[in-house]
């Protein structure tokens, strides 16, 4: 039966032309030897070959013409053999009967072929609501997978801060007050740093909820003109002392660059660009940050671009793209001991497109080489320039 329906189907994937030659040609086959054959028993049935292709292959139209084209076959036939129009009763009756047969017959295969189309059509729809149903498995899969790397991250990054914050508690309460102020202040400090990186983990996480509740808009805040070499110079002033002197840092940024932007949001995303350049840089190598005006042809549209470079092993070209996608880590920092969510870039990313600008990253892949993390984001918008006294003049006159 399978072998059957695929017979069946085959002439329906030809072109229009060539079914159009297969009905024609079996009409006019099936008209020449009912021509030449007749008187005979069988009568205008030899026809039905062709109203069967004519119906299947074209449905109605191929029916009304075919069946209207056979019964002036017959009637032609009939009146050229009793040589008149009034045919004589006999040839009337088997003359209907043919007919009515082929009628009959092209109800029962437009019938057939309608219920074909109708059984594709529910396949077509059981197959797309089985590729929907894949689909949805394969995201609500990738979801419980994205939350248990969350909980593995997590609970991983929130263990080492803490361990340090309870281990310099411990030590002061050990201690008590014999310590000396230098090794007090020291623990203290570093518990303080313990703290603030438990925050900045906690902070990046509502975040990403926040970013995947309400979108991006939710968290749109005012704009001012925030000065980057201030906002850089700030940010690094806050850095834990051990972390820049491990890197010398050099600064390009001209004093009177300044963009439009909101300071806590792009302090935040520099904040995270350059952690990872601290992180994943060899201790010693140099980071370097600087930002430049981004040619534009119109004062409306400028554009600020602000880069930081490292000197760390780079981003496989072939990972870039995933780089700022949730919870994405390269390969190679899977399984080492580097520290990371991947929800940094992340958050980076969308942070950029909720003040109108885009990140992106520039790297070779090849070790020592570094990366180039840059930031674009809008200039301050300019004023627009006074009218002359001569032009206000001019518009005065106009007025009068």
């Amino acid at each position: 039966m399978r072998y059957v329906k695929i017979l069946l189907r085959i002439p329906l994937q030809l072109s229009s032309s060539k079914r159009l030659t297969i009905v024609v040609l079996a009409f006019l086959g099936c008209a020449g030897l009912f021509a030449v054959g007749f008187p005979s028993p069988l009568n205008g049935s030899l026809l039905s070959i062709p109203v069967a292709l004519a119906v299947w292959l074209f449905q109605r139209r191929g029916a009304v013409l075919v069946l209207g084209g056979a019964t002036l076959i017959v009637w032609f036939v009939n009146t050229l053999t009793y040589h008149t129009v009034l045919w004589p009763l006999f040839a009337l009756t088997p003359f209907a009967a043919g007919m009515l047969a082929l009628f009959a017959e092209t109800v029962v295969i437009g019938y057939l072929r309608s219920a074909l189309e109708q059984t594709d059509v529910a396949r077509q729809k059981a197959e797309q609501a089985e590729q929907q149903l894949a689909l949805a498995y394969e995201q609500q899969k990738q979801l419980n997978y994205l939350k248990d790397q969350l909980l593995i991250h997590l609970s991983h990054e929130l263990r080492t801060p803490l361990t340090a914050l309870r281990g310099y508690l411990e030590l002061l309460d050990y201690y008590g007050s014999p310590i000396d102020p230098e090794t007090y202040a020291r623990f203290l400090g570093n518990a303080m740093r313990g703290c603030d990186e438990l925050q900045r983990l906690i902070e990046s996480v509502l975040h990403a909820l926040q970013a995947n509740a309400s979108g991006a808009s939710s968290m749109r805040e005012k704009k001012e003109e925030v000065p980057v070499f201030m906002l850089a110079q700030e940010l690094l002033e806050q850095w834990d002392p051990c972390t820049r002197e491990g890197h010398p840092i050099h600064m390009d940024i001209p004093a009177h660059l300044s963009i439009w932007a909101n300071a806590h949001l792009t302090r935040q995303v520099l904040q995270n660009i350059l952690s990872n350049a601290f992180k994943y840089s060899p201790s010693g190598s140099p980071v370097s940050i600087s930002a430049t005006d981004y040619p534009v042809e119109t004062p409306e549209a400028a554009m600020v671009v602000i880069t930081v470079k490292d000197a760390g092993p780079g981003i496989p070209p072939d990972e870039q793209p995933l780089l700022f996608q949730q919870f994405v880590r390269l390969r190679r920092d899977v399984s080492s001991a580097i520290r990371g969510t991947g929800l940094g870039l992340s958050i980076s990313k969308q942070l950029v497109e909720t003040m109108g600008g885009r990140i992106w990253v520039e790297s070779t892949g090849i070790p020592g080489e570094g990366s180039l993390f840059c930031v674009m984001l809008p200039s301050v918008p300019q004023p627009l320039p006074k009218p002359s006294e001569d032009t206000m003049m001019s518009m005065a006159t106009v007025r009068n």
